[in-house]
């Protein structure tokens, strides 16, 4: 086994078994399993789009270092997953079995710790970012996550229905395809539209998602005709063709068509995945 799965991989690993674990406990306790996969996802769209799309990428905060991919970016992003799933995963945790107060105190204190270790291990780097601004994000994070279950065990509305959907789609969507894709070598996304390039993927990245999400779920819940829908789906597979004209999105040679499909009918199965997730409104 490479040196590096010791050396740094192995402190990500270990994070993510906590993670799962954490996860486990929470579905044991909770009755309405549904009601936590749903939380877990929006959760963790707010902390993709907030710390890997903003701070991590643009802003440039921290640099993660899992030595998983040569690749630093998508080592980064990687990096990246281990840590917001582990403090969405927290963050539910908190809320879900009614922890008192301080426990939030005493588990933004453990993260902080945590990013200290792994800074002293050199697997992960502070630009500008200070620990301290990690212990004051999360009590926030958990504050927010408070308010977003009181949200979602009430009769909420459809625009909040439909906002968590779209998050939970952020955390499905983004990864498993545009993402997997980038990895892979099946569509990349133009690093040279900005001047940094990390920058640029996110924000091709982000405009991407708000397009294919936002018509997608357009497509999906109103009560157009069948012929509008299908003509609306038209449009996305006219859109990726236009967007592969002007090289924002590239895919490898041959795979336009089923790249387009799996991400068109990849962001319907997700709907449906959480439309049927997600309480009614």
């Amino acid at each position: 086994m490479n040196s590096t799965f010791w050396s740094s991989t192995i402190w990500y690993v270990l994070l993510g078994i906590t993670t799962f674990l954490e996860l486990v406990i929470i579905l044991i306790k909770v009755k309405d399993r549904k009601h936590v996969i749903s939380l877990f996802l929006t959760i963790s769209g707010i902390t993709f789009i907030c710390f890997e799309m903003a701070i991590l990428m643009c802003f440039k905060a921290y640099v993660y270092y899992p030595k998983i991919f040569s690749n630093q970016h998508d080592d980064s992003v990687v990096g990246n997953l281990f840590s917001q799933f582990s403090v969405t995963s927290s963050a539910i945790l908190i809320t879900l079995l009614n922890l008192r107060f301080y426990w939030y105190f005493l588990i933004a204190a453990v993260y902080a710790v945590i990013e200290e270790l792994f800074v002293h291990l050199g697997i992960y780097k502070q630009n500008w970012y200070q620990t301290w601004m990690t212990f004051i994000g999360l009590l926030s994070l958990f504050w927010i996550t408070k308010r977003i279950n009181h949200i979602m065990l009430k009769n909420f509305g459809r625009v909040w229905r439909y906002l968590f959907i779209f998050l939970g789609l952020c955390t499905l969507h983004l990864h498993t395809i545009t993402w997997a894709f980038k990895v892979i070598g099946i569509r990349k996304l133009n690093e040279c539209l900005l001047t940094d390039n990390d920058c640029s993927i996110v924000v091709i990245a982000g405009i991407y998602m708000l397009v294919l999400g936002i018509i997608s779920l357009i497509i999906y819940f109103t009560n157009i005709k069948w012929t509008w829908k299908i003509g609306g789906i038209c449009i996305l597979y006219l859109a990726h063709y236009i967007a592969e004209q002007y090289q924002l999105l590239m895919s490898a040679k041959g795979s336009f068509f089923i790249s387009t499909t799996i991400s068109i009918w990849g962001m319907f199965l997700y709907i449906f995945i959480l439309d049927w997730l997600y309480p009614k409104s």
